[in-house]
């Protein structure tokens, strides 16, 4: 089931007209406040997606908008496992793993890649819409340390009246039909924001230096299988998806709860709040019900750098260490 679901539920729940469209606006706040409350109480059945890359090491990339937060990563070929740390591990007093075989998240940030030539932006959709979608834009100029400027896009291509050094907001009012390319002066592609997205956000992450291999030197080297959780779109149109399928009547409940919290009806609000983790549990329950979790108990390559004492290496094999 799509939006048309959640908004007409919650609607007559809340005696709202979702034909009314400064009501259907309301509904579609609460909705969507209540969709991105639900997608970051855990990694529910169907909100992780796996791909494919193509990704040479010591450099700083920015992922795809669709890739949310990160889960696990591995070698294609060798199926290695890439480990994932935070940015802080890096300034620590023993901070060598940090350089091999590592991802760091770094942050989320608007830009696909670097400005290079600070001067005025443009921005191209491949068709103008009624009403003309409104875009802001902001960042640092030679004269200010932040300055914002609105964008109408009544043409095909706009080239904005400031110019920037970087650009930290890339944002619309509402959801369209066409994606929103934000190029440099020279048209070199810098950003976009998806139709089905408010804002252009991007994961940044830092590649370890090792191990390194010159670039094409084997097809079969660099790929590399991402599991992430898909980023979550803002849901407008009626058949906007929910990224995980089957929590419509989830997001009633949880959109219900807050709607409960804002008119001061606690009791009602809690009584929400319960039934909604009540449908989510069943559905984790349900969905791994026929799965096989494991769990790998390996001992690190660093454990065998000085020679154990005692039973050695067979530590591991009771049925070794029998009759000694």
């Amino acid at each position: 089931m799509a939006l048309s679901y959640i908004i007409s539920q919650v609607a007559r729940k809340m005696g709202q007209n979702s034909n009314d469209p400064s009501q259907r606006a309301v509904l579609l706040q609460f909705i969507n406040s209540a969709a991105k409350e639900l997608y970051h109480t855990s990694d529910m059945a169907g909100c992780l997606m796996e791909q494919l890359f193509k990704i040479n090491a010591d450099q700083t990339i920015s992922l795809p908008d669709y890739v949310g937060t990160l889960r696990a990563m591995r070698m294609s070929y060798t199926r290695r496992p890439i480990n994932l740390s935070q940015m802080r591990p890096r300034y620590n007093q023993d901070n060598w793993s940090d350089g091999y075989n590592n991802w760091r998240v770094k942050n989320l940030q608007t830009l696909q890649t670097s400005l290079s030539n600070q001067s005025q932006v443009v921005l191209t959709v491949a068709a103008v819409e009624n009403p003309p979608i409104i875009v802001h834009i902001a960042g640092p100029s030679d004269n200010s340390a932040m300055q914002n400027e609105t964008i109408v896009m009544n043409s095909t291509s706009v080239t904005s009246v400031n110019s920037y050094n970087d650009i930290t907001l890339f944002s619309k009012t509402t959801s369209n039909q066409y994606n929103i390319i934000l190029s440099d002066i020279d048209g070199n592609q810098l950003s976009y924001i998806a139709n089905d997205k408010l804002k252009a956000q991007f994961q940044v992450v830092d590649i370890s230096g090792m191990p390194w291999f010159p670039p094409n030197l084997n097809p079969l080297l660099g790929w590399v299988e991402v599991l992430f959780k898909a980023a979550l779109p803002y849901l407008s149109a009626d058949t906007d998806e929910f990224p995980a399928i089957g929590y419509d009547d989830v997001i009633v409940g949880k959109t219900l709860q807050l709607w409960y919290e804002e008119q001061g009806n606690i009791q009602a609000a809690l009584a929400q709040y319960q039934k909604a983790n009540q449908m989510l549990a069943q559905i984790h329950e349900d969905a791994n019900r026929g799965t096989d979790d494991v769990a790998s108990l390996c001992e690190h390559g660093h454990d065998q750098m000085q020679h154990r004492t005692g039973f050695g290496r067979d530590w591991r094999f009771a049925y070794r260490i029998t009759g000694r």
